[in-house]
């Protein structure tokens, strides 16, 4: 069973909301406003919310970005009836999903399969990462890491951190993240300390703690704090 989050400032769309989802057995907790909505947000834990742009006091959009900063886990679903363009890109920016009105009931549905999908393959993961055959402690061992090895060529190196750069920018959109491209960057970045490059510091967070930041958004383990 989920527990659902809907905030909408229409009586009949909230009730709406509320009676699709409660027929899936799912809990639902309701609020025609943003203030509202985070009002709830302290005392229970939501695994999905479903939030209309046009509220009152904050759109959604703000809102939505803020919940998908403070819970990386949540499913987060727009509900507009707005014609702005630009929001549609603005929430695969930032994973929400996005429902133009009218919705029908299997919009709706189609984003609870989904957040269960996400919180079983999040349980899945945390038991493999409890494992001992998961992957060493790679922050204990940084040190030993770098081995005495020549200078690469500068062309090598502007290429390795090309490859970083691209791998944490797909890592760090949620459609594009693959475990793919997380065991190449997780590689990448092992092999820079194993040369013995100097990644770069972007916005004072190096390249490594980049990675680590990334993962938490996506509830993986962190490699390098």
């Amino acid at each position: 069973m989920l527990t659902v989050l809907v905030i909408d400032d229409d009586d009949d769309l909230r009730g709406l909301l509320v009676d699709i989802i409660s027929r899936e057995e799912h809990l639902v907790v309701a609020a025609e406003s943003a203030e509202k909505g985070l009002e709830l947000l302290p005392h229970t834990t939501f695994q999905v919310a479903f939030v209309d742009q046009n509220l009152p006091g904050m759109d959604g959009l703000l809102l939505g970005e803020y919940l998908r900063r403070n819970n990386p886990q949540m499913t987060i679903a727009l509900v507009t009836g707005s014609d702005d363009r630009k929001l549609p890109k603005a929430t695969e920016d930032l994973d929400i999903e996005y429902i133009p009105k009218p919705f029908t009931q299997p919009d709706i549905l189609r984003v609870l399969v989904r957040a269960k999908q996400r919180l079983s393959d999040h349980d899945a993961l945390r038991a493999a990462a409890s494992a001992d055959h998961f992957a060493p402690n790679f922050v204990s061992h940084l040190d030993a890491l770098a081995l005495e090895i020549p200078k690469s060529s500068d062309r090598v190196e502007a290429k390795l951190v090309e490859n970083i750069r691209r791998l944490l920018a797909n890592l760090r959109h949620g459609k594009r993240y693959n475990e793919s491209d997380r065991a190449t960057a997780l590689a990448a970045l092992l092999s820079a300390r194993v040369l013995g490059i100097s990644l770069p510091v972007r916005e004072g967070l190096t390249l490594y703690q980049e990675y680590d930041a990334i993962m938490r958004t996506h509830g993986r383990r962190t490699e390098f704090e």
